[in-house]
């Protein structure tokens, strides 16, 4: 008898072709995407079994069922289920329905950029989480249910309570508070509208029961480095205790999932307090997952983020983590990295902890050096850069640029990618800053976004081939071959028109729309893109 479904919109509940990097694909307009594009390579349907639960589960789904077992809920009233099973499990018996969401509206920072920089309209994202609430609407018209919607993506919700049909917006963490919350609902009480979850000790924090999608799993809680743009919710750092960790990788590989990868704000400061770093703590974190990781053919851990800052600090756990992972030219690492700035001004206003132990000043150098450190043990970054700081001046977009060029210059290997500030609910940018556009942008602005673009198409497509290696359907790896590469023509046909004359993309690029195979058809036909 199943009284709680947790559940995620379609654009989360995938394991995006065993390639979480193709997650960003589902952060464009929905009109760019055709459609058999997103439900069979960027988010293809994750299996099921007979009693229609999910086989694996996006992490911090399967935390929250953890967390509801862990405070005593039976394994037989909590069921996880793709969005596509919801009619099929949801019944009389059905009390609540928890939804996560990452970016119900398309206003996380890349979505928003990608809107902004060609010609805007509803994300694959948005859409997703729209026509996963349009069907909980229909059965709870029908089962009377709770709808309760929580994740990071919850500020973009504010206000459109009632549009969606939800009953309680739950912010913050969920592991202490989130199961109070639906023990009141199965009792018949009251709760409030706005929940904001307590911070959890991470010795509080249950293991998953359900194994995460490609191997996921959470090694720290949160960042003391207190970005501006960041929510305050990220300021209680914690390190997730290792014999958690491993008791989570084992679970995942003991499914049959073939892969680790470690979600963190910054993969060395594992272990440490605050920001005093603790490498030893790092390699062990490390070794002890390889070794139960090769048990399984398993032979390397990814991990999502690092700092530049703490891979100076800690450049012995980078050479370790690249020896121990065989990391090497033929098959590097891409972590992502926060540049932010080049403008030592903005650091010290916005994020003046990211240089840390350094000053603002010293961060272009830090910049440099941590790029070379990183490339010298085969881990090629994304590094993203924010166009948007409510005060940036044109000599700051000048500062930017100029330390892309010095980054050229010296052979960097990697991306670099301009991310619109955007002002997320409960950050310090929040009420100062706007969603801006390319057309709100001095000139300066938009050089610093070609210099970006055009050093990341650069390493694409030397690159990429690397990337998508890992998509183990040979089809598939072709198809999306293939698509990349006519990608990066277009992507560098519209810079150079988009540089010329920012408005061709309220013009010409906003009407494009291959969703679906006629207009795909015509799209071809009339720009002559394949």
């Amino acid at each position: 008898m199943v009284k709680i479904v947790l559940t995620a919109d379609r654009a989360v509940f995938t394991s995006f072709s065993n390639d979480d990097a193709l997650g960003f694909g589902l952060c464009m307009p929905l009109r760019l995407v055709p459609g058999f594009i997103e439900y069979r390579v960027l988010a293809p349907p994750v299996p099921v079994g007979r009693d229609g639960r999910a086989v694996l589960a996006p992490y911090p789904v399967a935390k929250v069922e953890a967390a509801l077992l862990a405070a005593g809920f039976k394994r037989d009233e909590v069921a996880i289920i793709p969005p596509e099973r919801a009619e099929r499990v949801i019944d009389d018996d059905t009390v609540v329905v928890g939804v996560h969401v990452l970016d119900p509206q398309g206003l996380a920072p890349v979505s928003w950029t990608l809107r902004a920089l060609t010609g805007g309209g509803v994300t694959c994202t948005q859409h997703e989480f729209e026509r996963l609430m349009g069907r909980l609407a229909r059965l709870k018209r029908k089962y009377r249910f709770k709808v309760v919607v929580g994740g990071p993506g919850v500020w973009q919700l504010r206000g459109l309570e009632s549009r969606f049909g939800i009953d309680v917006l739950f912010d913050g963490e969920a592991e202490l508070t989130f199961p109070l919350v639906v023990r009141k609902i199965l009792d018949g009480e009251d709760v409030p509208k706005y929940i904001r979850g307590d911070v959890v000790p991470a010795d509080a924090i249950p293991p998953i029961v359900t194994p995460s999608r490609n191997g996921v799993v959470q090694i720290t809680r949160g960042c003391p480095r207190r970005c501006k743009f960041c929510s305050p919710t990220m300021f209680f750092f914690r390190s997730i205790p290792l014999n958690v960790v491993l008791r989570e990788v084992e679970l995942n590989l003991k499914a049959g999932v073939r892969a680790v990868g470690y979600v963190t704000e910054d993969v060395l400061l594992y272990g440490a307090r605050g920001l005093e770093f603790n490498p030893e703590a790092v390699m062990k974190l490390f070794s002890e997952t390889l070794k139960i990781a090769k048990r399984y053919s398993v032979s390397r851990v990814g991990f999502s983020h690092v700092t530049l800052s703490s891979a100076l600090v800690a450049r012995n756990a980078v050479k370790f983590i690249t020896d121990v992972n065989g990391f090497s030219a033929g098959e590097p690492t891409f972590p992502q990295v926060g540049l932010e700035s080049g403008s030592p001004r903005l650091v010290s206003k916005y994020f003046r902890g990211k240089p840390y132990p350094w000053s603002p000043e010293e961060w272009p150098d830090v910049v440099l050096r941590g790029v070379k450190l990183l490339n010298d043990n085969y881990w090629y970054p994304c590094l993203t850069y924010i166009i948007g700081f409510p005060d940036a001046t044109p000599e700051d977009y000048v500062r930017t640029t100029e330390l892309i060029d010095k980054l050229k210059d010296e052979g960097f290997k990697g991306w670099v990618f301009p991310l619109f500030l955007i002002p997320m609910g409960g950050t310090q940018v929040e009420g100062i800053a706007g969603f801006k556009v390319l057309k709100d942008l001095p000139q300066e602005a938009l050089d610093c976004i070609s210099a970006g673009w055009t050093l990341s198409l650069k390493f694409s497509r030397a690159i990429y081939p690397k990337v998508l290696s890992t998509i183990r359907n040979p089809l598939i790896r072709k198809i999306i071959n293939g698509l990349v590469e006519k990608a990066l023509n277009a992507m560098e046909d519209w810079m150079q028109l988009v540089m010329k004359d920012p408005s061709v993309i309220e013009g010409e690029f906003s009407k494009i729309n291959i969703r679906h195979l006629p207009s795909l058809i015509a799209t071809v036909i009339r720009y002559r893109v394949l």
